[in-house]
């Protein structure tokens, strides 16, 4: 028979042995399905295909377990009678599930109960699939919704379901309408406030682009300097930008000029023609300028020295 014609997976009896009795019961329900949809109705019939799609864990099982004493076994009848079909399908069913209840300790599965909490990233629908998952191992049979809601009430995420759960005015249907509005309450406002945060980050991130292009241009044109700009643009007498034209701390204030021999502004900025006064290394500066300069100024820029009537002689 085709694989696609029995969606089911062998029997996994590799599973922890406190959970063979769940892995038993979910997977027996599930062939269970298969041979309602097929019509298969033959006991024999259904054994074998039991042991066929079990695996060869689950033969293995069947083949070393005893008998028990709920199975069925038809006594003869007289030959002109057609004899009773013996049960075999049914008898294999209460020998494995017989074997595999006497694996669970209810005391471990209570406490694994016990310990149930809804994780941040877990919706209260699956918490709560998963409390009574873990119930049904508990076999607290009428006490189980009761149970349930006393869990919900301990290891529910949210701070308001729990507080409700402790009210003690909800039931178990209750209080689940009420987690699940919450969830959908949050995931809507936590949706509006995203949208609502989209076009002020854009506008924020647009407005660092333009501040950041319109800077680049204006250190293209500028040269490097460290410090604070003025808005006025670079000094005339210095080229500085930390101060303007008319600051008394500039440094080229009471300076000469290295091109026309002016005071009051450096040769990189000076608008004159170049004139060459001779060698630099024998200039002298006068008395009068030697402390035109203060310390303070920190400027130790070398002033040409002025043209003499000996250095007109020796160029004739």
């Amino acid at each position: 028979m085709d694989d696609k014609d029995w969606p089911l997976q062998p029997f996994n009896e590799a599973v922890e042995s406190s959970d063979l009795r769940r892995e038993w019961e979910e997977w027996h329900r599930s062939f269970e399905l298969i041979l309602e949809m097929k019509r298969i109705e033959c006991q024999h019939e259904k054994l074998v295909l039991l042991l066929a799609r079990g695996g060869r864990g689950l033969q293995r099982i069947f083949y070393n377990l005893r008998p028990v004493a709920e199975e069925i076994y038809p006594e003869p009848v007289p030959v002109p009678l057609i004899p009773k079909e013996t049960p075999e399908y049914d008898n294999a069913v209460l020998r494995l599930s017989k074997f595999f209840i006497g694996k669970r300790n209810v005391r471990i599965e209570l406490e694994l109960f016990r310990t149930l909490k809804q994780s941040e990233s877990e919706s209260f629908s699956q918490f709560l699939l998963r409390l009574r998952t873990q119930a049904a191992r508990c076999e607290f049979q009428e006490r189980e919704e009761i149970e349930i809601l006393q869990q919900v009430t301990v290891g529910a995420f949210d701070e308001r379901v729990r507080d409700k759960g402790l009210e003690g005015t909800f039931n178990l249907d209750a209080i689940t309408n009420y987690a699940m509005n919450r969830e959908m309450l949050l995931k809507q406002k936590e949706k509006a406030k995203t949208l609502k945060e989209e076009p002020a980050v854009v506008a924020a991130v647009k407005l660092e682009r333009n501040a950041r292009t319109a800077f680049r241009g204006k250190i293209r044109t500028r040269p490097f300097q460290s410090g604070p700009r003025p808005t006025g643009g670079e000094c005339n007498r210095c080229g500085s930008y930390r101060h303007s034209n008319d600051d008394v701390r500039c440094p080229a204030k009471k300076a000469r000029c290295n091109n026309c021999g002016k005071i009051g502004h450096f040769g990189r900025k000076c608008r004159g023609g170049y004139k060459r006064f001779g060698r630099r290394e024998t200039w002298k500066q006068p008395k009068e300028e030697a402390n035109v300069v203060t310390s303070e100024d920190d400027w130790n820029e070398e002033l040409p020295r002025r043209p003499v009537p000996e250095d007109i002689q020796q160029v004739n």
